[in-house]
C-alpha cells in the first residue's frame, strides 16, 4: 500500500491574522518604549539652583498658588498671598530671576522674568504675578498647585534672558508665549539660539517702568 505525503501551506488568512499579530506586538513594543522614554527624560530635568531669595522678615507668605486668572507679566499667573508681621503696610520686590519651587513633582518650576513687588497688609493680602514655566514635560500649574520661594537663578541663560527681558514689553500673547518657549529652549531642549536673543531684541520697549 502506498501513502501520499501532504504538505499544508498556510492559507491567506491565517497569514493574515500572523501578520497582524505581529503588527500588534510591534505597536506595543514601540508604545512601552515611548512611556519608557518618557518616565525616564525628566531624570536629567532642570531644577532651580542659585542664590535663595528671603523675602522681607515682616511679610509672612501665606501661600504662594496657580491661578486662573490672567497677567501681563507671564503666562502662568500666580496668586501671592501674605500677611504683614507688623502692625503697618509692608513691601518687597519678587526679582527678575526668581524661582518658584514646585512641592508637586508633576509639575513645573516657574521663572520671574520681570520684577514684581508685592505688599502685605494686617489681613492676608492676594497679590496676582506673572511668571514663565520650566520643565516643560511636567504638568502645567492650575490652583491647586503650591509653591514655595526659591533661588535666584545661577543658569547663565537664564541670566541672559533676563537681561534681553529687562526693558522689554511682554503684555502681547504671542510676544509673550516665544519668549516663554525661549525659556523651555534652556530648561528643556538645546540652549538659547541667536533666533530668539533676536526676537527677544525685537520686542516693544516697556513703558511701564
Amino acid at each position: 500500500m502506498s501513502y501520499k505525503s501532504y504538505v499544508f501551506l498556510p492559507t491567506h488568512s491565517r497569514i493574515r491574522k500572523d501578520a497582524m499579530k505581529d503588527l500588534v506586538f510591534r505597536s506595543a513594543i514601540a508604545l512601552a518604549l515611548l512611556f519608557l522614554a518618557c518616565d525616564l527624560l525628566p531624570t536629567n530635568e532642570f531644577e532651580p539652583t542659585g542664590m535663595q531669595f528671603n523675602i522681607n522678615p515682616d511679610i509672612n507668605v501665606v501661600s504662594i498658588t496657580g491661578d486662573p486668572d490672567i497677567n501681563n507679566m507671564g503666562p502662568m499667573t500666580i496668586a501671592f498671598k501674605t500677611v504683614s508681621r507688623s502692625s503697618s503696610i509692608e513691601s518687597d520686590v519678587l526679582p527678575a530671576g526668581l524661582l518658584l519651587v514646585r512641592r508637586n513633582n508633576q509639575t513645573q518650576h516657574l521663572l520671574f522674568l520681570k520684577d514684581q513687588p508685592v505688599t502685605a497688609q494686617t489681613s492676608t493680602t492676594k497679590t496676582l504675578v506673572g511668571t514663565f514655566c520650566c520643565n516643560k514635560h511636567r504638568a502645567i500649574p492650575d490652583a491647586g498647585d503650591t509653591f514655595d520661594l526659591g533661588p535666584v537663578t545661577d543658569n547663565p541663560e537664564l541670566q541672559q534672558i533676563v537681561s534681553l527681558m529687562k526693558n522689554k514689553d511682554v503684555s502681547n500673547s504671542s510676544n509673550m508665549w516665544m519668549v516663554q518657549r525661549a525659556v523651555q529652549m534652556v530648561t528643556d531642549s538645546t540652549g538659547l539660539t541667536q533666533a530668539y536673543i533676536d526676537s527677544i531684541n525685537a520686542l516693544p520697549a516697556d513703558t511701564t517702568d
